[in-house]
């Protein structure tokens, strides 16, 4: 993931680990994403939506204490760009709660019940409580000479929501995140515990595991994910390079990206769509490197910490610079030249050169150290393979930019494009779905810089832009990425333009997703036939649609907002299954 302005060069200081970080049981906060498309204001009366348990106990008792008609969703880091969690609400007077947020920042029930990381060192296996951060299991994976199969650009995600939706990273040979899953423990209604895994019984043509991984939330709450890692005996088994060229023809890019494709393990691109310059950077897994450099552990705040201040996803600049790069990337993008908004990509691009020489004397991968707030429109499309016909199509995805901002300057791309190339998988709900066991996708990332409005109050110019690049994907054969935002335009019409999530778009999607949504619909459903864990974007997604329909919104004063029982309190037994 890319988002960054040319303040991003002046850094970001690392918030401070607190061992003994911890967040009130029940709260009724402002909950606002990490782009600030979708808010959702405290109740007025004062009582709590949002709970933060630490152990299953209270998740158990937080999920016997709902109401009858409240839904349950599970919040983050916050980094989704679709309603996943809530929907937009800043303009509304929310009385009473329809919908209970969980945050897992502080859960930790692993081991001796107070852990919150797991190493089976023998299998190469590591079991997370959902609510751990990225950053926070590369530490720990440092610590014991071993590394992620694939890895974001970025540590600011928790485990639960990478896999929750297609979160990807930069590995050819792999998948997307959630397909290095090989099991998950997940909540139910009735605080039953469930576990999935590589054994579970298959459920007529599918393996459960296909809808564990890309859930979206929607099977109960994750509360621990198991993940295989690979051995890094040395912090110099990873090598970190950089490659630039200037591509101007469709020829040039295959030849240099058949290339590098079967050359490098882990390539992650950057392009200037002016100046048709491409900026590759790739790390390769070495086995015996010459030097044998000792992995060296690091302390990162947990993501307790974060929760503690009131901090969530990837730390923005500080106040002033962040004004200020949106203010600059806002007017190129509306009223600047080309030759602006090239100088800007080209900034960026430099930015990125810093932190990832910077990530690299330090023998880390995760090299995004802070971020400026943006929208992003992502796609994976499945190529045919590494040769002229599929990176040809690579190419087109690419290159539909150039032929939209040559027809009409209108709006300007300020930011890089971004693109990786992995592997397809089975798993239902992703964007990278495939019935091909070799599918290769490429995913092409694009980035705009908005204010903090719902993308209904985007400008209209921005708008048309990504509903243009969008249909050309779509027509390659392209599916979105589950957590950014897509679905700019209506597919019956051939011109027009609307916000984010289009209802006919999303409609149209679950017609192509077909009959691995119905299986995944049929899993929900009995899984969660009341529909606790639905919300109105999965019914936008025609799922949920066997759930009871949905009551209004429970009362204020229904709604419990005393202290937790005790800790002797009896609890419910949670049966475990599976």
């Amino acid at each position: 993931m890319l988002c960054v302005a040319l303040c991003a060069a002046c850094g970001h200081k690392p918030l401070k680990n607190d061992p003994n970080a911890s967040v009130p049981l029940r709260q009724n906060p402002e909950w606002e994403n990490w782009s600030h498309n979708l808010v959702h204001p405290p109740l007025q009366s004062g009582k709590n939506y949002y709970f933060s348990p630490t152990k299953l106990e209270e998740l158990q008792r937080i999920l016997g204490e709902r109401p009858e008609g409240v839904h349950v969703r599970v919040s983050g880091q916050r980094h989704s760009q679709p309603g996943l969690v809530v929907n937009e609400a800043r303009a509304e007077d929310l009385a009473g709660a329809d919908t209970w947020l969980i945050d897992l920042s502080c859960y930790a029930d692993l081991g001796g019940g107070d852990e919150n990381i797991v190493l089976d060192r023998e299998r190469l296996r590591v079991t997370v409580n959902a609510g751990v951060r990225e950053d926070a299991l590369d530490a720990f994976l440092v610590e014991n000479d071993l590394m992620l199969e694939t890895v974001t650009a970025g540590g600011f995600f928790s485990l639960g929501g990478m896999t929750a939706v297609d979160v990807h990273g930069a590995t050819v040979a792999s998948g997307i995140f959630a397909e290095t899953a090989v099991a998950f423990t997940v909540v139910g209604p009735d605080g039953s515990v469930t576990t999935y895994d590589l054994d579970s019984p298959a459920v007529g043509d599918y393996s459960p595991m296909q809808f564990a991984r890309v859930s979206l939330g929607a099977l109960g709450v994750v509360t621990s994910v198991t993940i295989e890692v690979q051995e890094r005996p040395y912090a110099t088994s990873l090598v970190f390079g950089r490659e630039t060229h200037d591509l101007h023809k469709r020829e040039d890019f295959v030849a240099t990206y058949s290339e590098l494709l079967t050359t490098h393990d882990r390539i992650e691109s950057f392009y200037n769509p002016y100046s048709r310059k491409f900026m590759a950077l790739y790390w390769d897994v070495v086995d015996d490197p010459k030097k044998k450099k000792k992995n060296k552990g690091y302390e990162v705040a947990s993501a307790c910490t974060y929760a503690e201040n009131e901090l969530w996803g990837a730390p923005y600049e500080g106040e002033f610079l962040e004004a200020v790069a949106e203010a600059v990337e806002e007017k190129a993008q509306l009223a600047g030249s080309e030759a602006e908004a090239s100088v800007l990509i080209d900034g960026a691009m430099e930015v990125i050169v810093m932190q990832t020489d910077h990530a690299d004397r330090k023998h880390r991968e995760l090299w995004l150290s802070a971020a400026a707030r943006v929208m992003f429109m992502s796609y994976f499309i499945e190529l045919p393979n590494i040769d002229d016909e599929g990176l040809s199509r690579a190419w087109a995805g690419l290159d539909a930019v150039n032929q939209r901002m040559a027809e009409s300057k209108d709006f300007l791309l300020a930011a890089p494009m971004e693109f990786r190339f992995i592997r397809g998988g089975d798993t239902a709900m992703a964007g990278t779905y495939s019935t091909n066991e070799d599918s290769l996708f490429i995913n092409l990332d694009m980035i705009g810089f908005v204010a903090a409005v719902p993308s209904e109050a985007y400008p209209p110019e921005l708008l048309e832009f990504f509903a243009d690049i969008e249909r050309v994907w779509v027509e390659l054969g392209g599916f979105p990425h589950n957590g950014k935002m897509y679905g700019f335009y209506d597919p019956a019409s051939a011109e027009g333009y609307s916000a984010a999530f289009n209802p006919a778009f999303l409609t149209d999607l679950a017609q192509r997703r077909g009959d691995r949504l119905d299986a995944f619909e049929q899993f929900r459903a009995a899984r969660d036939p009341e529909g606790v864990f639905c919300n109105p974007y999965l019914e936008a997604l025609t799922l949920c649609r066997q759930a009871a329909p949905a009551v209004e919104a429970v009362p204020a004063e229904a709604v419990p907002a005393e202290a937790a029982p005790a800790e002797d309190a009896p609890a419910e037994a949670a049966p475990a299954e599976g």
